[in-house]
C-alpha cells in the first residue's frame, strides 16, 4: 500500500469516526425520534389494546372515555402516571416511553377516547 493510499483511508476512518460520534452524541443512533402519540400507542400500547380503547381479554379496564371518567382518570395527568407506573394488571412503561412522552401518549388517548376510537392508523 502506497503512502497516497494510506492518508485516504486514514482519512476515510476518521471522517467515519466523525459520523459515528456525530449520531451517539445527538442521540439519533441511541434512540429513536421524536413519536407521536399514534406511533407511541402502536409500539407500546397495542399489544394489550388491540382494538384502540378495548382490551385484549373481556371484562378488564378499557380506553373509553366513559370507562375513563368513571374510574377517575380521565385527564392527561392520570394517564401519564399509569403509563408511566402501570396499573391493575397493566405495568408501566416509564423506562420505554422517552421524554415527555408520557404526556404525549396521555393526550392521543384522551383525544381519540373522547371521538369514539374512530381512527385508522397510518401505516
Amino acid at each position: 500500500m502506497n503512502k497516497s493510499n494510506k492518508s485516504y483511508l486514514f482519512l476515510t476512518v476518521i471522517f467515519c469516526l466523525v459520523i459515528i460520534y456525530s449520531s451517539f452524541n445527538s442521540g439519533s443512533l441511541l434512540s429513536s425520534e421524536y413519536r407521536d402519540g399514534e406511533t407511541i400507542f402502536k409500539n407500546i400500547c397495542a399489544t394489550c389494546h388491540v382494538r384502540h380503547g378495548k382490551v385484549i381479554q373481556e371484562g378488564l379496564k378499557s380506553l373509553r372515555f366513559s370507562d375513563l371518567e368513571e374510574r377517575g382518570i380521565a385527564n392527561i395527568n392520570a394517564i401519564s402516571e399509569i403509563a408511566n407506573e402501570g396499573i391493575g394488571y397493566m405495568k408501566g412503561y416509564k423506562n420505554k416511553l422517552g421524554e415527555g412522552e408520557d404526556k404525549i401518549i396521555a393526550e392521543w388517548i384522551i383525544e381519540n377516547s373522547k371521538r369514539g376510537w374512530d381512527i385508522q392508523f397510518n401505516k
